[in-house]
């Protein structure tokens, strides 16, 4: 069951989902960190917003893979 799930094709929008709801956490501890920088200049702060402004990105680059795997999919569909 696994194993089908982690198969590329398979549960794609549920795969971009996750990937979805991650970048939106991502993006609220990277928000938050650089605010918290802001008043407080810690510089732990700043390595934190920097890293997590990557997993936005990294998390987003992921969930339009997923996303353009189901439009893929659905223009197989549609053309069969």
């Amino acid at each position: 069951m696994v194993q089908t799930f982690c198969r590329s094709g398979e549960r794609e929008g549920v795969k971009g989902a996750v990937h979805g709801a991650a970048c939106l956490i991502a993006a609220t501890m990277a928000g938050y960190n650089a605010i918290a920088w802001y008043f407080r200049r810690e510089p732990h702060l700043k390595m934190n917003a920097v890293v997590y402004s990557l997993a936005v990105a990294w998390e987003a680059k992921q969930t339009l893979h997923h996303l353009r795997r189901c439009e893929a999919a659905l223009d197989e569909r549609i053309a069969a």
